[in-house]
């Protein structure tokens, strides 16, 4: 039996779980006997399942999907809608994270794309990876207060920092001059550092021609094309 006063040293070292774990035992009713390193090791099984727990909780919350309850099983190729099966199961595994890869997902709205990229996002969270979810007008928001309130620095190194970006409405109005260059600079500090989910209707080749400023749109186009798996989602109807 484990005193009060170890219970709460444990709790006070941030150990909750195994204190979790020794009151539970307190509690039950049954008779088997435990060795003392068996009890050592399930005590810290314990606490290993509840911090992993905690950390994909606070990750699926810090994440701010959209559709937070987004999943790949979930996904289904229903009649009248067409998807790359072979290409998401694929990304689900997460090969195009460590390899800081982005990806492209084309489709006319209700095609599924934002479902798509938040069910990915998921995964990333359940494989304990950073994951942040914006539309493309917030993020341009998120830049420009902090250019005005002299915090972008702090606000591009989060930015870049997070391991997958999901971007939704990728290109659905024009970028001004000032965020094309705000984008050149958050692709290019996270260019093969770092993974990006792009949600767009329309096809890459038509990118460039919604920039006025030519040069940074060539750049912009070349770092996400040439490093990035593209699929188009299409449906007769509205999903």
């Amino acid at each position: 039996m484990i005193d009060i006063e170890t219970l709460t040293r444990l709790k006070t070292m941030r150990l909750s779980g195994m204190a979790e774990y020794f009151e539970n035992l307190a509690d039950t009713t049954t008779t088997i006997t435990l060795s003392g390193p068996e009890l050592v090791k399930q005590a810290v099984d314990w606490e290993y399942e509840r911090r992993r727990d905690s950390k994909l909780h606070r990750l699926r919350r810090q994440a701010c999907l959209a559709q937070p309850g987004a999943e790949i099983t979930e996904l289904k190729a229903l009649p009248g809608r067409r998807m790359d099966t072979e290409l998401i199961g694929r990304l689900a595994v997460g090969t195009y994270l460590a390899k800081h890869q982005d990806v492209i997902l084309q489709g006319p709205t209700g095609a599924g794309k934002t479902y798509l990229a938040c069910a990915l996002g998921n995964k990333a969270c359940q494989q304990y990876r950073t994951v942040l979810y914006l539309p493309a007008g917030e993020l341009f928001d998120r830049i420009t207060i902090a250019e005005r309130t002299g915090d972008k620095k702090r606000c591009l190194d989060t930015l870049v920092k997070v391991e997958l970006l999901i971007i939704d409405d990728w290109f659905l109005t024009p970028p001004t001059r000032p965020q094309v260059q705000q984008l050149h600079t958050l692709i290019d500090r996270r260019h093969k550092t770092a993974s990006t989910i792009y949600c767009t209707q329309l096809p890459p080749g038509q990118w460039h021609d919604r920039m006025e400023e030519k040069i940074l749109a060539d750049a912009i186009v070349d770092r996400i094309t040439t490093n990035a798996h593209a699929t188009v989602l299409d449906c007769d109807d509205s999903m």
